[in-house]
């Protein structure tokens, strides 16, 4: 099974760079990081600097590991407050509908593998790169804009 985690809710932005409001025009077209649904027409979103291998609550590290990898990246969430998302095990409707790129990270933060494919194929795909045990968590990226979506991990942990 796999946990895909999104964005803790509050979230903790990046300071050093003001978040956008930007508000939504089209649908699908505003991925939000914490309820991993898409913003509809008429809503706000912010636009702000996000770095996905910072600490969350439920992780066990204190800092992020030194690694060429990490550092922020733009993000949308909702401008007002959301529900977190609740991890059932399945792919996110959000990551079904888009391409995606996979990148599977060591302990160290180092990057060991990746993928780019369609997102009704990412549960396979995943799948198959945590069954290397040096991989200890995936990133997944929207393959064209480059931003991060959601951190996948193996079920159990």
């Amino acid at each position: 099974m796999l946990k895909f985690t999104a964005l803790p809710t509050p979230l903790t932005p990046d300071t050093s760079h003001p978040a956008l409001i930007k508000p939504v025009t089209q649908p699908s077209s505003f991925p939000c990081r914490r309820c991993l649904q898409d913003g509809r027409p008429g809503e706000e979103m912010l636009l702000l600097p996000y770095n996905p291998f910072t600490p969350t609550p439920s992780s066990t590290s204190t800092s992020p590991s030194p690694s060429p990898y990490t550092g922020p990246g733009p993000i949308y969430v909702h401008r007002s407050e959301c529900a977190h998302y609740q991890c059932d095990g399945s792919v996110p409707e959000q990551q079904r509908r888009r391409l995606v790129a996979v990148r599977a990270y060591d302990v160290e933060n180092m990057m060991v593998g990746f993928a780019i494919v369609k997102g009704e194929e990412l549960g396979v795909k995943a799948g198959e790169l945590l069954e290397d045990e040096e991989v200890k968590f995936l990133h997944v990226y929207y393959a064209g804009p480059g931003c991060f979506a959601v951190r996948i991990d193996r079920g159990g942990e």
